[in-house]
């Protein structure tokens, strides 16, 4: 996507004067980067996941939680099983 273009669909949401320093910001700090934009599959996940947990710890059985997010008694249990791991060391550009 070109800068223009960058511009024009965060005008849309942000307004001009928002997307200008967006964009300012952007290219300052990763101008010159090819950047993968996620799709957002990733944190809908991560927070689905962190609801699981939630519910479970204030109660929910495993019946509950298969029925409400339409997963097997195995992916909750490795869900809930889970402990986060450091992310130190991911490069930025």
């Amino acid at each position: 996507m070109r800068e223009f273009e960058l511009h024009a669909k965060l005008a849309e949401t942000l307004g001009q004067e928002a997307a200008r320093a967006a964009l300012d910001a952007l290219i300052a700090e990763w101008g010159g980067c090819r950047l993968d934009i996620p799709n957002g599959t990733a944190s809908r996940k991560r927070r689905r996941d962190a609801e699981i947990r939630r519910m479970y710890r204030s109660g929910a059985d495993l019946l509950m939680l298969r029925g409400r997010f339409g997963l097997s008694d195995r992916h909750l249990r490795r869900i809930l099983s889970y402990r986060p791991e450091s992310r130190a060391g991911e490069g930025v550009c």
